[in-house]
């Protein structure tokens, strides 16, 4: 009996134990979540080599790598956030259930972003009035990203559909009132239609910014030039995407009354200043690396571990694409002389040869060879190639002249 009795405990009519459901809220969002994880494991595996770097080698590695998985991380995480605009109020009084007189005391808090909103209600303790259950609700409210038709069936848009589907659960009325204001589409109440389009426009220059930032950290090991160029033209981006969230708006701004004296209003999140400042640190960064390459060239490719010879023959290579070519056609043309072929245009080499005038080789070596000195450079490329950092870095390869034998 009393083995009987160690099976039975905690079950009614021999079936297997029960447990009632435990509803929780989201927390945090899974997907932010695992992209901060995932730069933050990026982050942490290149400090572990950075004892490995000797010397000052060690300090560039770390600011470089800082700065570059920072930049990469607040552009991820700004195009999947939900803090693009933000509205909160605390101790609303407002009704909780539908069919319900009762009551509630809530703190209600609504997180944007380029994809949806994100609606939390929160009451515990005495201000759940007479429900006795617990009130953390989170739910979110996905826009894209067509508009549909008008309504609530399968032609509606995402939103209009997933805030028919949470009526239908029985959602917390605060959340659904504030769900609904996004569901209009008439007159000069098109929140929801405004603010998904000036998310899709957002979305696509973020999207956008992510491979600039990839060229440019793969241009830094090139041409720092290009690479600034590169830098500032991703800051630019990420700015751009700042402004079409500004400006396409509806003509009322949206504010959603509960009272008199608790309503909620719309302001810029953390996302959407984030993602500011980081953008035009990039312009100003990429601005101040374009100028300390023309003036301290050297400094700056022990900076970034840059070959600066190697730089330079990639630009001459770029300024001049045809050199080596023009040489292959020249050693050509030469042996098709030495062998007596004709060119394509002009004549023969024996013909030139039979017409030439060999009377004028005296005039040539009686006369005091002059030697004029080459023409100064006057272009700004050749200015600034005389004093490139192969002239300045390598030493002169050729040997002096042996000296001259006396005649005795």
């Amino acid at each position: 009996m009393a083995s009987s009795g160690a099976f039975t405990a905690f079950r009614s009519n021999g079936a297997p134990t029960y447990y009632g459901s435990n509803k929780t809220p989201f927390m945090a969002d899974i997907l932010e979540s695992g992209l901060i994880y995932a730069f933050v494991i990026v982050t942490f595996s290149f400090y572990v080599m950075l004892p490995g770097i000797r010397g000052n080698e060690r300090i560039y590695t770390f600011i470089r790598v800082t700065v570059t998985l920072f930049i990469g991380s607040v552009i991820m995480l700004c195009n999947y956030g939900y803090s693009w605009e933000t509205a909160k109020s605390t101790n609303v009084r407002t009704k909780y259930k539908a069919g319900s007189a009762g009551e509630i005391t809530a703190d209600i808090e609504v997180y944007m972003g380029l994809r949806g909103i994100n609606v939390t209600l929160k009451a515990d303790g005495k201000n759940r009035g007479p429900f006795n259950e617990t009130i953390n609700y989170n739910e979110n409210f996905d826009w894209r990203w067509e508009q549909g038709r008008l309504g609530f069936g399968i032609f509606a848009g995402r939103f209009n559909q997933e805030f028919r589907a949470a009526q239908f659960r029985g959602t917390p009325l605060p959340i659904i009132w504030i769900a609904e204001y996004f569901t209009f589409d008439g007159e000069g109440i098109r929140w929801g239609r405004h603010y998904r389009q000036a998310g899709w426009y957002a979305h696509i220059l973020m999207w956008l910014a992510l491979p600039l930032w990839i060229l440019t950290i793969i241009v830094f090991f090139m041409i720092l030039r290009y690479a600034a160029f590169m830098l500032a033209l991703t800051g630019a981006t990420m700015v751009a995407a700042n402004i079409p969230w500004a400006s396409v708006r509806n003509v009322n701004e949206l504010v959603i009354p509960f009272s008199a004296e608790h309503k909620l209003e719309f302001h810029y999140g953390p996302c959407f200043y984030l993602n500011l400042f980081t953008g035009i640190m990039c312009v100003i960064l990429g601005a101040v690396i374009e100028i300390l390459d023309l003036r301290y060239p050297v400094e700056l490719t022990k900076f970034f571990g840059v070959d600066p010879l190697q730089a330079e023959e990639l630009e001459e290579e770029e300024t001049f694409p045809l050199t080596k070519n023009t040489k292959k056609d020249d050693e050509v043309e030469l042996r098709r002389m030495e062998n007596g072929e004709a060119r394509e245009h002009g004549p023969s080499s024996a013909a030139l040869l039979e017409d030439y005038d060999y009377d004028d080789d005296d005039e040539i070596y009686n006369k005091a060879p002059l030697f004029k000195p080459p023409p100064a450079p006057e272009t700004r490329f050749h200015k600034r190639r005389s004093r490139g950092l192969t002239q300045r870095l390598q030493k002169p390869r050729r040997r002096p002249p042996p000296p001259v034998p006396e005649i005795r």
